[in-house]
């Protein structure tokens, strides 16, 4: 269990869910009003907050993707398979992101989490990430859905 910072909440949860929701649905050819984004982002750092204090390490990540989903699906009224297929999608780069800085950098969990100004730091790389995807999916209007069939096969 780690209790975030609020600081840490407004600065990195809010941001990163805003980043993983819009990268996530662009990439599902899905063009969301910036405000339900932010709506959603709000929503996911303060249910972040509570999960994080309340609920074992490991078993809160389960929980936070599945809360992203629903408020995903809820909120911009998309499928269910598409909201989960987004929302994974995003996640998987924030995990392969994230997993490599631990591996090319001597990174120790307990004391990443321990300093905000790290934890922020440690965010960066996959915010960016995100956000290149948000730019090249609105000037670009590239999808998923363009690269591989089954998948706009299933999505719709």
């Amino acid at each position: 269990m780690d209790i975030m910072p609020i600081k840490i909440v407004i600065l990195g949860a809010i941001p990163e869910a805003i980043l993983m929701v819009w990268a996530g649905l662009l990439l599902m050819r899905v063009k969301p009003q910036l405000r339900q984004v932010i709506i959603i982002g709000i929503l996911q750092g303060v249910t972040t907050y509570f999960i994080r204090q309340y609920v074992d390490f490991g078993v809160h990540t389960f929980a936070i993707l599945c809360t992203l989903i629903v408020y995903t699906c809820l909120i911009m009224k998309v499928k269910w398979i598409v909201g989960s297929i987004a929302i994974l999608v995003s996640c998987i780069i924030v995990t392969l992101i994230e997993g490599s800085l631990f591996i090319f950098i001597d990174v120790n969990l307990i004391h990443l989490l321990s300093k905000n100004g790290m934890r922020l730091l440690f965010l960066l790389p996959h915010e960016g990430v995100l956000a290149f995807i948000v730019y090249i999916g609105h000037k670009k209007d590239i999808s998923l859905l363009n690269e591989f069939t089954w998948l706009k096969k299933i999505t719709q």
